[in-house]
């Protein structure tokens, strides 16, 4: 199986070759075909046009129908597409222009106006309760869930669904008496505003002194104390303004550095890199530093990236210093920042 950058290469390679060929069928054919040539190369994407058939361009989705897994490949792929000349890429299936739609599954019709929904919080994301504003028939109701699903990823676009949203349940009436319903055609700034103005979300970088909280955790031991087994103990100090940059899609990568702090000195050496990371990093908004953890004679601090190489390039002058030979990097994709939620919400 090839890589996936020679997979990504050698997709477009094959794309933009027969792209005039494409752009002379019909639209329906066009994306059947143009299917046909992603499925060749790459696993888990599909391909989406939004256009008429006489359209001399039109917008090329490339899409993942939410799994998550796929994103970064999906954003590999959009980031490695030559210039077209029939075709606008874009990432990610976005909100629909029109929220207020029907839809049909087996003879069964279900509108965007037909479904309410209530927000709520699920630790670092939204919840979603869903109930049906018309009598569901009972044959017709893993139809109507299974629909209501397809609306939301249409209605909120299909980043926002997958990341930005944890619990959805339906629900006959919400648990909380107080809670407001909108219709799901009227829901994209009901959203947003939940978004921004409740859960803090405002996109904006932190500016001034950072505000930070921090919490002892205890692992393993036993619950006998007379085992006198001793506890594993850990300290995290969690950056609590990056609250409003969380989730942000340019900030999705989760970038550690590790390091072996035995004693005094290299604690403070330590701490002394990891703020300098933060600081090269937040002075151009590469990316913010999240939380710190030290336990079992290792600090590690987490900060949230949105380029692995461009924000390791900002960090270079750090990682050749002495100190930091020992120093350990990880990666990993975290766009609903799991792991700084995991301590923020405490």
């Amino acid at each position: 199986m090839e890589s996936s950058t020679a997979a990504i290469t050698a997709f477009w390679r094959e794309f933009a070759d027969t792209e005039a060929a494409l752009h002379a069928m019909p639209l329906r054919e066009r994306v059947e075909e143009g299917n046909v040539l992603l499925e060749r190369h790459l696993e888990g994407l599909a391909l989406e046009m939004s256009g008429g058939d006489g359209d001399a361009v039109v917008d090329l989705i490339v899409t993942a129908h939410g799994s998550i897994e796929c994103f970064p490949l999906l954003m590999q792929v959009v980031a490695a597409a030559p210039r077209l000349q029939h075709h606008t890429l874009r990432a990610f299936r976005e909100r629909t222009q029109q929220p207020d739609f029907p839809i049909g599954m087996d003879g069964f019709e279900l509108s965007t106006s037909e479904v309410l929904i209530a927000c709520g919080q699920d630790d670092g994301q939204a919840a979603l309760e869903i109930r049906f504003g018309r009598e569901i028939p009972q044959d017709f109701q893993d139809h109507a869930r299974n629909m209501a699903f397809i609306m939301i990823d249409h209605v909120l676009g299909e980043y926002d669904f997958a990341v930005k949203v944890g619990a959805v349940d339906f629900v006959e009436e919400s648990a909380d008496p107080d809670a407001e319903w909108t219709p799901l055609s009227l829901l994209p700034p009901v959203f947003d505003r939940y978004w921004s103005e409740t859960l803090g979300r405002t996109g904006d970088f932190p500016s001034g002194e950072h505000v930070w909280g921090g919490m002892t955790l205890a692992f393993g031991g036993s619950d006998d104390e007379d085992a006198g087994e001793p506890q594993d103990t850990a300290l995290v100090m969690v950056n609590r303004s990056a609250n409003p940059v969380a989730m942000r899609a340019d900030l999705a990568y989760a970038l550690t550095l590790d390091m072996p702090v035995g004693d005094r000195d290299e604690l403070q050496a330590a701490q002394d890199l990891h703020d300098q990371a933060a600081t090269l990093l937040e002075l151009s908004q590469l990316g913010i530093l999240a939380y710190t953890m030290t336990r079992s004679g290792r600090r590690k601090a987490v900060y949230y990236v949105g380029d692995e190489q461009l924000a390791k390039q900002a960090l270079a002058p750090l990682l050749l210093r002495d100190e930091a030979a020992s120093l350990e990097t990880t990666t990993s994709f975290d766009p609903a920042w799991s792991g700084y939620f995991e301590f923020a919400i405490h």
